[in-house]
């Protein structure tokens, strides 16, 4: 146990876990994360880096933050934290109880009442007896913070442990007016290694989806409204960038996703009548087109789709959008129609109308356990990390010499900050006895009663042990 315990706190075992997990996050950030991208998006990647796609599904590179080997890893960081807390606990409790007092005393022509009185003045609290003498701290509390800053981080690190073993999440991808059942397949799902799959509360029907852009046509906020509909009622939910909404124990984000629904009806030349409802992203400027490839499954042809967002290029957002549709047989354009909304043509063997178009949005579904131990543990780190660099804590150790008494002082962190405080008491003891007796009232161990100079001598340095 006590080789485990070594090689847990031992620096190169820490530092080789902090490495990998900043190289886990450099993964995270160079491969394409499944619920971060859309599925469209992850097949192109894979299709240009066949190499990489293939080392990122061997080693589940495309979900890092819910692959078994980073639950590993965390699950080590973790125990490494846990051992190092309970030892910080034990030191704490030592300092607190027995102190750690070191160093030169001093002599004070004083008695011990009197200068105990000082101390009690200037916010030093008696903790008990040590070694024959009075051990006076203030700020007893600081001896705590290292342990709540290790005690932060592993409740922190624990939390994302559960995060990352428990959590669901689910995207919906829906067009204006339409609802999605309870049971739907999501549009993009992922969840922790033990969590099952997320189901809906209730049916989710998708209200309005309205962007307001900057002057540049980039986006300023994006809205959208939606209602939930079960047994209880409708639920109306709004939501936009950075202002998420809850409803079940289920938190909402608004998707980065949204753009165009078109309704495109085929006949072909038997009469038959198909309809699409083809979404396209939204353009990133007036100027600029979005695209997408369809499959139809009554058709021979690949169907591809240009969408910009203004057919005369006035703004980001109209009602007139322009939609241009070109019938592929494998490398070769078989026909081109450019349509707007009622617009009718002729595309290959097709006849072509385009009926209607609605805005559709995507809205990110998230159940999580661990949310609130993330934050409690941050919560804990600040407390530690307040009561280590703004208390830190200061001993003083008084022994009765005959008349006077002896003094020894140390201060547990920034000690040349609080050497003046020290040498304050020192000299108020000092002045008090000197009116008192009219002799030298302090003086270095060991010349209690020799020819010291009756200014208080300068404080004894500091022990910087933690």
């Amino acid at each position: 146990m006590h080789v485990l315990k070594r090689f847990l706190l031992s620096r190169t075992t820490v530092l080789t876990l902090i490495a990998l997990m900043l190289g886990a996050v450099v993964v995270g950030y160079l491969f394409p994360q499944r619920f971060l991208v859309t599925p469209a998006e992850l097949a192109r990647w894979q299709l240009a880096h066949p190499q990489l796609a293939a080392l990122s599904r061997l080693g589940a590179l495309d979900h890092v933050y819910t692959s078994p080997w980073f639950a590993l890893l965390l699950g080590c960081f973790l125990a490494v934290l846990a051992v190092s807390t309970v030892e910080q606990f034990q030191r704490a409790l030592q300092k607190t109880l027995k102190g750690d007092v070191a160093g030169d005393p001093v002599f004070v022509a004083r008695g011990e009442e009197a200068v105990a009185a000082i101390l009690r003045a200037k916010g030093f609290r008696r903790l008990g007896t040590v070694a024959g003498g009075s051990r006076f701290v203030k700020h007893p509390g600081g001896y705590w913070g290292p342990f709540l800053l290790h005690l932060g981080i592993a409740v922190s690190i624990g939390a994302a442990l559960v995060i990352l073993l428990f959590e669901q999440r689910g995207v919906l991808h829906l067009v204006e007016g339409e609802t999605a059942p309870p049971g739907a397949p999501w549009y993009q799902e992922e969840r922790g290694l033990l969590a099952g799959t997320l189901l809906l509360p209730a049916a989710v029907r998708l209200d309005r989806v309205a962007a307001a852009y900057w002057p540049n046509d980039d986006l300023r906020q994006l809205t959208t409204d939606f209602s939930f509909i079960g047994q209880g009622g409708v639920t109306a939910v709004s939501m936009g960038i950075n202002r998420p909404a809850w409803f079940r124990g289920v938190r909402l984000f608004q998707g980065k996703s949204y753009g165009r629904a078109f309704y495109v009806e085929f006949r072909d030349a038997r009469g038959e009548w198909h309809g699409e409802i083809l979404q396209l992203d939204q353009p990133a400027n007036r100027a600029q087109a979005s695209y997408g490839t369809f499959l139809l499954g009554w058709a021979p042809f690949r169907l591809k789709a240009k969408y910009y967002a203004d057919a005369a290029r006035r703004g980001p957002e109209s009602d007139q959008p322009l939609l241009v549709l070109r019938l592929v047989d494998g490398a070769r354009v078989v026909s081109e129609l450019p349509l707007t909304v009622g617009g009718t043509g002729r595309l290959g063997p097709y006849a072509v109308s385009l009926t209607r178009t609605a805005r559709w949005g995507g809205i990110i579904f998230i159940r999580s356990r661990g949310m609130a131990g993330i934050f409690f543990g941050f919560f804990i780190i600040c407390l530690g990390g307040g009561l280590s660099y703004w208390f830190p804590p200061r001993e003083i150790l008084l022994r009765r010499d005959g008349a006077g008494c002896r003094l020894c002082w140390r201060a547990g962190r920034f000690a040349a900050m609080y050497r003046d405080e020290f040498a304050a008491v020192l000299a108020q003891a000092a002045g008090s006895a000197a009116a008192a007796t009219g002799g030298n009232p302090v003086c270095p161990a060991g010349e209690a009663s020799g020819d010291a100079a009756a200014a208080p001598p300068e404080p004894p340095a500091a022990n910087h042990r933690q």
